[in-house]
């Protein structure tokens, strides 16, 4: 069997002396021959095991590590894979933290002097990376991601208040849709939706390339088909609660008309009226075209009348719940708000 001492084999795998000597110690790598005389000889085994201490040590993995692994005959496919996902991270990291300095330097070059408030800002973006790898966001790529910190350091109140709002919906802790719970996440949802709708009305504001505008846009599409990553369960209460919250507005809305029969629609009250009314027409499109938004209505309208139409012949059509249009049984009401928005 062959055999080398201490200091050939060192020669050999260029680990040094001392390093083996410290592997021996903490039980790493003990020799499997000593001499009375207490010279290490090493097996081709040993070098076996040598071997794969240094290729464990150069993918990251600590000594202590290395030894558990060693010892409990781990997988060592599963310990490179779980490696290769931290050095994927890592890598992430470094990029983000050298393309910080490159911008950093590249001020420097031009104002010769370090702006510390400039730096604190990039620390906090590169902490904002960090932080989305772990929220659905971090399945965007990496333009989108960079649009979404670029929203996410505009608007970090409405971001974090709507992320904490989906985590309690998924997570059922919130009571009835149709109480107070509801009402307080949709109007969260809301200030999330008129956030993004400013957000993108200022980036279309701003002259960009026709491949940025294009970015742009696909990323203001995920946010609005990936923004609300609710589960099925968590759609389901949301949507009830966004309902109710739309039917309880429609309502007070008919109130305030009811309350000022006598004013002129045409005056003050006709001018706040007809914005109340515009400010709900508003929230259901949220942002989208209101020519798409209407015309998707009145497509969906005549579907259903056909479908009543042909149910006339064997069934009843199911009538709308009187209570909650209650704005619509009410002529006078209806032509007063018309007044108004005619003239405001």
């Amino acid at each position: 069997m062959a055999k080398w001492r201490i200091k050939e084999i060192s020669d050999l795998t260029n680990v040094s002396v001392r390093m083996l000597h410290h592997y021996d110690k903490i039980g790493l790598l003990i020799p499997s021959m000593r001499t009375s005389n207490g010279y290490r000889w090493y097996s081709s085994l040993d070098l076996v095991k040598l071997q794969q201490i240094i290729a464990l040590k150069f993918f990251g993995f600590s000594l202590s590590q290395i030894k558990t692994m060693l010892q409990q005959k781990l997988s060592i496919q599963d310990g490179l894979s779980a490696q290769q996902r931290m050095l994927q991270g890592q890598v992430e990291s470094l990029r983000l933290a050298l393309d910080a300095l490159d911008i950093v330097l590249e001020k420097y070059k031009v104002s010769n002097s370090l702006d510390w408030k400039h730096l604190i800002e990039l620390i906090e973006r590169y902490r904002m990376a960090e932080e989305i790898k772990n929220t659905w966001a971090g399945k965007l790529n990496e333009p989108q991601q960079e649009r979404y910190l670029e929203f996410m350091e505009k608007y970090p109140r409405e971001l974090k208040d709507w992320a904490s709002a989906i985590e309690s919906i998924n997570g059922m802790q919130l009571g009835s849709p149709e109480g107070p719970e509801g009402e307080r996440v949709v109007k969260t949802f809301l200030e999330f939706s008129k956030a993004l709708i400013k957000w993108e009305e200022k980036n279309k504001s701003q002259k960009l390339t026709q491949s940025a505008a294009s970015d742009l846009l696909k990323m203001v599409k995920e946010f609005k088909a990936k923004g609300i990553p609710l589960s099925s369960e968590g759609s389901i209460w949301f949507a009830k609660a966004l309902i109710v919250h739309r039917l309880r507005c429609w309502d007070q809305l008919h109130k305030d008309i009811t309350k000022n029969m006598n004013a002129d629609p045409e005056g003050e009250a006709g001018k706040k009226l007809a914005k109340k009314w515009r400010d709900l027409v508003a929230e259901h499109d949220i942002g989208d075209s209101k020519d798409f938004f209407f015309g998707t209505m009145l497509l969906i309208e005549s579907a259903r009348g056909k479908v009543e139409l042909q149910n006339q012949i064997t069934r009843p059509s199911v009538p709308m719940i009187e209570s909650d249009t209650k704005l619509l049984h009410d002529p006078m009401a209806l032509d007063w708000i018309l007044k108004a928005l005619k003239t405001h």
